[in-house]
């Protein structure tokens, strides 16, 4: 049997990227015993993390009381990120939730609140309401969000099924570390190669839009790729439609109001901005290497607690003398104040 090809409107090298995207096998799974053991720890670890991320102090009038707080200090930083165990353990943990939202799992499959210490497990399944959106972190750092109105069932570590509503996946840049994740629709399933996208189930039609990287839909024949920059609408009849998006904007708006926090103290500049770019879909061009050179060596107090990206970027330089910023088309744009 002859194996699927991608659809033929983008021939060449996307049957290695089909080829890439389907290489990926199941895992060995651990011993029982062992198993038990580290899922204890990681969980514990997870935790632990995840509260050592929240913010230490909140402001009532955001940004008055922001812009006064977000202090800096010109010295070197680096900083390392931590890693995350792979083994055992839930299969995510929650890094932010805004309005309503619940969870079953799957050991009394009873629907319950979902909270900022909740975990999921590899069969739970989380619904989101008119108001409500959720964040997850997977131990691997790869993320997970759900937008208003989502009914997301997870199946396994590396599998869910999305019945309803959208997700946006930040699987990290390729050789980032973030294993697979596959998202199971009626229409097809939809895979990634370091990649950032949105997958929404509405009207009969999932609908796929990629910020970076590159993905398939596998629907058992002519799996489809789609790559940065592109949209593909998958119908009920088998029909696809593909058209161009922005990787900025509207169609990311709901992304952006549910992202975890990046929590400012003791990072660098150019840290909080790398986090900033990626979170809005927009380049970060320094003008010049003094600017890039001061973005490396300020150091950052204080919180951008309840801000999305862009609000939080404007916090952070309200108090920032030496630099400015200019949002342009795709960019952010960092330059010498009085330049």
């Amino acid at each position: 049997m002859n194996d699927p090809k991608p659809h033929d409107d983008r021939p060449g090298e996307d049957a290695d990227l089909v080829a890439l995207l389907q290489s990926v096998g199941p895992r060995p799974t651990p011993p029982a015993d062992f198993a038990a053991e580290v899922r204890a720890a990681v969980a514990a670890e997870w935790r632990a993390t995840v509260a050592a991320r929240q913010p230490q102090r909140r402001f009532t009038q955001p940004w008055l009381a922001i812009a006064a707080s977000v202090a800096v200090l010109a010295v070197a930083v680096g900083v390392a990120l931590p890693r995350w165990k792979a083994a055992g353990g839930p299969v995510a943990v929650v890094a932010r939730v805004t309005g309503a939202a619940e969870i079953r799992h799957a050991t009394d499959g009873t629907w319950q609140p979902l909270t900022a210490t909740s975990s999921v497990a590899a069969a739970d399944e989380i619904r989101t309401s008119g108001s409500g959106r959720v964040a997850l972190r997977r131990p691997d750092g790869l993320e997970v969000r759900l937008d208003t109105g989502t009914q997301l069932a997870f199946a396994g570590n590396e599998r869910a099924r999305l019945a309803t509503g959208g997700v946006y996946v930040d699987a990290g840049t390729p050789g980032s570390g973030s294993g697979a994740f596959v998202v199971g629709t009626p229409y097809g399933d939809v895979r990634h190669v370091g990649t950032q996208y949105v997958a929404s189930v509405h009207d009969g039609a999932l609908q796929v839009a990629v910020r970076e990287g590159s993905i398939a839909i596998d629907r058992g024949h002519e799996p489809v790729v789609a790559r940065a920059g592109e949209s593909l609408a998958v119908r009920e009849d088998g029909s696809v439609a593909r058209s161009q998006v922005d990787s900025h904007g509207q169609a990311w708006h709901w992304v952006a109001e549910v992202a975890p926090e990046f929590a400012i103290e003791g990072r660098s500049l150019d840290e909080f901005l790398a986090w900033a770019g990626r979170e809005t879909g927009r380049k970060i061009v320094y003008t010049s290497a003094d600017a890039a050179r001061e973005a490396e060596q300020t150091m950052l107090k204080g919180s951008t607690t309840g801000l999305a990206p862009e609000a939080a970027v404007a916090a952070v330089f309200a108090s920032q003398p030496a630099l400015r910023h200019v949002i342009a088309v795709g960019q952010i744009r960092i330059e010498h104040a009085g330049r």
